[in-house]
C-alpha cells in the first residue's frame, strides 16, 4: 500500500509496468498516487481448485478475498482498517458475511522498535501466503486465522525479533483460530541473500493445548534460484483425556525464476505430526509457476500430489490462483 512498496512492484517484481501505472486506481486519482500518509488499496483473490483421487473428483471456485484497506500514516504512528467479504465455508456449501480481515494501530518509538495492536496475523516462520504449505495448513497458521493481538518488533539492517501474545478472536464463531498464546520468532540476513530464522510458539484453546517450535530459511546461491525451507516440532496435549502427541512438518520450495516477474517452483512437503495415528504421516510434492506480469496482478498455477503414507491413499490438486490489487 505504501508508494515505496506500489514502487518496487513495477521495478522489481513485475515483468512489464508503465510508468506510474503500479499507483492505487493506475493513478486515476493522482492526490492518492503517492501520498505517504493516506493510503489505500483493495484486494481480490481468487481460487480454482480441482482434487482428484480414487473415489471421488470435485472441482471448487473460491472467493478468498475481497477487501478495501485505507490507512493513515504518521511518522511516528499510523492506524489501519479494512472491509470486506468473507466465504463461510461448511462442506460443500458456502454462505458469506461482511467482516475486517485486520484492523490495527502501531508506534514506532524508533527507527527499529515498534509496537502494533489489533487484529492481524501473527507472525511465524516464513510467514508464505500460499496456505497449502504444511507448515500453514496443518498449524493451523494458514487461510482466515488472523487474531487479536499485541505485538513487539525489532527491525535491524541484518537482524530482526518479533514477540507477539495473541489474545483469539473474541468471541468470533467463523473464525479459523480460536487460540490464545504467545509466539516469539527472530532472524538474521547475512551473505547479501541468504537468511535463517528461529520461531516459537505456545497456545491453548478449549480442548488443547500446544507448543510449537522450528527452524526456517531463505537461501540463494545463483541469481536466478532461491530456496525456501521450514522445519517445525509441535506437542499437542488433549486437555480432557491427557493424550499427548508429538511431530513434526516441513515444507520445502525451490524456485527458478526465468525471467523477471516469472517463477517456476517444485514443492515438497512431509508431516506427521501424530505418529501413532495411522493416518498422520503424509508427504507432498508438487510443481507450479508464479507470475507477475504487471504491477496488480499475481497469478499462481500449481499441480499438488498427496499420499496418505500407511493408507496408501493417494490424491491430486489442481489450483488456479489470480489476485488483482488496486
Amino acid at each position: 500500500m505504501t508508494p515505496y512498496g506500489r514502487e518496487l512492484s513495477r521495478a522489481v517484481v513485475s515483468t512489464w509496468g508503465a510508468k506510474n501505472e503500479q499507483y492505487f486506481a493506475y493513478n486515476a486519482i493522482p492526490a492518492l498516487s503517492k501520498n505517504d500518509k493516506v493510503l489505500v488499496g483493495a484486494f481480490i483473490r481468487g481460487l480454482q481448485a480441482i482434487r482428484d483421487d480414487k473415489q471421488a473428483r470435485e472441482a471448487r471456485a473460491i472467493l478468498m478475498q475481497a477487501d478495501a484497506d485505507i490507512a493513515y500514516n504518521e511518522k511516528n504512528w499510523a492506524v489501519l482498517g479494512s472491509i470486506g467479504r468473507q466465504e463461510i465455508r461448511s462442506g460443500l456449501k458456502s454462505d458469506s458475511r461482511l467482516f475486517s480481515r485486520r484492523h490495527y494501530a502501531i508506534y514506532r518509538y524508533n527507527y527499529s522498535n515498534q509496537f502494533r495492536a489489533g487484529k492481524f496475523l501473527q507472525f511465524y516462520g516464513l510467514n508464505d501466503p500460499n496456505h497449502q504449505l504444511y507448515v500453514r495448513k496443518y498449524l493451523n497458521f494458514g487461510f482466515d486465522t488472523e487474531s487479536y493481538n499485541a505485538e513487539y518488533s525489532y527491525l535491524g539492517e541484518n537482524f530482526n525479533f518479533y514477540l507477539t501474545p495473541t489474545f483469539g478472536n473474541l468471541g468470533d464463531e467463523h473464525s479459523q483460530n480460536k487460540e490464545k498464546g504467545i509466539s516469539a520468532s527472530m532472524s538474521y540476513f547475512f551473505w547479501d541473500k541468504q537468511k535463517a530464522g528461529l520461531s516459537a510458539y505456545r497456545g491453548t484453546e478449549t480442548f488443547t493445548n500446544r507448543i510449537t517450535y522450528g527452524v526456517w530459511g531463505i537461501f540463494s546461491f545463483h541469481p536466478k534460484i532461491f530456496t525456501m525451507h521450514e522445519l517445525d516440532f509441535q506437542d499437542k496435549k488433549i486437555k480432557a483425556t491427557g493424550i499427548k502427541e508429538s511431530g513434526y512438518v516441513t515444507s520445502n520450495k525451490i524456485n527458478y525464476e526465468y525471467i523477471r516477474g516469472l517463477i517456476g517452483f517444485l514443492s515438497y512437503d512431509l508431516a506427521n505430526l501424530n505418529p501413532v495415528n495411522i493416518s498422520s504421516r503424509k508427504f507432498a510434492y508438487g510443481a507450479g509457476v508464479q507470475f507477475f506480469p504487471r504491477p496488480h496482478f499475481e497469478i499462481i498455477s500449481a499441480w499438488q500430489k498427496e499420499e496418505i503414507v500407511h493408507l496408501r491413499s493417494q490424491s491430486d490438486l489442481f489450483s488456479f490462483v489470480l489476485h488483482f490489487y488496486l
